[in-house]
Order: structure tokens, then C-alpha cells, then sequence
């Protein structure tokens, strides 16, 4: 029921990146009951996420759409059913079956449980990990040919670390600062913590059932890098953008194991 692709092509790199929200394959089931288009929900997926994931050995990628089971979501609330499960979309025309919930909640549970083994199996060769939640949003709401939405609220990248104690923010920042300005897209980026997004329940649940010997950031990419109304990728602003953050990853994770 939960599609995705697990790639750990070094046990020794203690990085694992996931990109749970890049996926857009629904169940014919769900497809058949789904409430909103394709298009819309192309939109609210988070598409080429795995693009930024792929720089790493070690990553999951999830194929399945967001709009079937939510992994960032906690369990009671990972099917969408009603229109404020999903920033008030008609996801449904019916009520999700409560037999079809059932193996939407198990597929969810034993994705969870996969994620756990392979971060143990990474921790077995690594004293400390890194894991990235990476994720991207929307900045054109107002439509495809509206302006898009003000700079000073959204930032072309934001790390998420309030699922994170205090004592490590100044970690996150040293990554931060790795990315901030550094010139792409003919502009130069803003990247700031906790605008907007601060991480889900996917990363709250990493950081709280492993401690000290992991560090989850949640990556929010701001769609510059797409047309977030066609879908239609910009491939030279994709691979600036994963360019800068794969050098700066690299870079933070000398900074943190060293």
C-alpha cells in the first residue's frame, strides 16, 4: 500500500535522507473516491524531493501520494477524511471505508517500523546520524500568474528544529549559515529556521525515540526550483539548489562528527 524505494549504499555515511511527501501514486480504491484533481493534488505533494534526497547514499524515497496515508501526520490523523485534515480540500467524496482505514493505518505503521530498522542498522555503524526530512512548499497561492507570496514569510529554504531541544538549535544554525546567501536562481538564498514550518511528526517521532544519537532536520525547499501550478520541473534551478545543499550538508556533517 506504501510504495517506496530504500537505497543504503554505505553503511559507513551518517547521513539518511527521507523524502516521505514525494510520491503521487494513489490507490485505485482511494482514486476512485478521491474529491480533488490530479493537478491539485500534484500541488500539495511535494514533488522532486527526491531529487535533493538522491545526492545521499543512504535515503528513502516514498512513491505513494500524501493524499492515501500521511507520514508526517501521527497515526489518528494520517488518512485525510474531512476538508481541515487538508487545508480545507474536499479530499473525499465518501468516507474512507473503515476495513480500507484499517490497512491505510497498518501500511503507515509498518512503514514507521522499516524506517526504525534502518536507522538502527545505520547506528550500528555510526555513533551519531544524520537524518533529513525533506520536504517543499508553495509559494504562488494566489494562483500562476499571481505575485508570488512575500519573501520576508518565505524563505527559499527553511529548517525545521523545534521537534529538537534547544541545546542543539545551535547545530542547525552552523547549517544554516552554510546556506544562506549563497547565490542561485539569479538571486541569492535566504534560508531561516522555523518560519512557517518547523518540522512534523515524522521528525518528532525520529529525535524522540533515538536521543542524542541522531540530529532530524526538517527541509522545507520553496518551490523556486518548479512550476508549482504546472508541475513542470526547472531543471537548472534544481540542480543549483542541490548543488549548494548537498556541499553544505557534507560540510555540517565534518562540522558535527568532527
Amino acid at each position: 500500500m506504501i510504495y517506496s524505494d530504500t537505497y543504503l549504499g554505505n553503511s559507513n555515511f551518517p547521513i539518511l535522507a527521507f523524502a516521505i511527501h514525494n510520491g503521487h501514486y494513489l490507490p485505485e480504491e482511494l482514486l476512485q473516491g478521491c474529491g480533488i484533481s490530479e493537478d491539485t493534488r500534484l500541488r500539495e505533494e511535494d514533488p522532486y524531493t527526491s531529487i535533493f534526497a538522491e545526492t545521499f547514499p543512504n535515503r528513502i524515497v516514498v512513491q505513494t501520494s500524501r493524499f492515501a496515508v500521511d507520514l508526517n501526520r501521527s497515526p489518528e490523523k494520517a488518512v485525510y477524511q474531512k476538508p481541515e485534515d487538508a487545508w480545507g480540500l474536499q479530499v473525499r467524496k465518501h468516507p474512507v471505508p473503515e476495513k480500507l482505514n484499517e490497512m491505510l493505518i497498518k501500511a503507515y505503521e509498518a512503514f514507521y517500523r522499516t524506517a526504525h530498522y534502518q536507522i538502527e542498522r545505520l547506528l550500528h555503524n555510526n555513533p551519531k546520524l544524520i537524518i533529513l526530512d525533506l520536504h517543499s512548499y508553495n509559494h504562488r497561492r494566489g494562483g500562476p500568474n499571481a505575485a508570488p507570496d512575500p519573501q520576508n514569510e518565505n524563505p527559499d529554504i527553511i529548517l525545521g528544529r523545534n521537534n529538537l531541544p534547544e541545546s542543539k538549535y545551535q547545530t542547525i544554525e552552523k547549517l544554516r549559515l552554510l546556506i544562506d546567501n549563497k547565490p542561485c536562481v539569479d538571486s541569492k538564498l535566504d534560508c531561516r529556521c522555523d518560519v512557517k514550518f518547523s518540522g512534523g511528526y515524522f521528525s518528532r517521532w525520529i529525535n524522540s525515540t533515538f536521543g542524542d544519537k541522531v540530529i532530524c532536520v526538517a527541509v522545507e525547499f520553496k518551490k523556486i526550483f518548479m512550476d508549482e501550478w504546472t508541475g513542470e520541473l526547472n531543471l537548472s534551478a534544481c540542480l543549483q539548489l542541490k548543488e549548494i545543499f548537498h556541499n553544505a550538508v557534507l560540510e555540517w556533517m565534518e562540522q558535527v562528527n568532527g
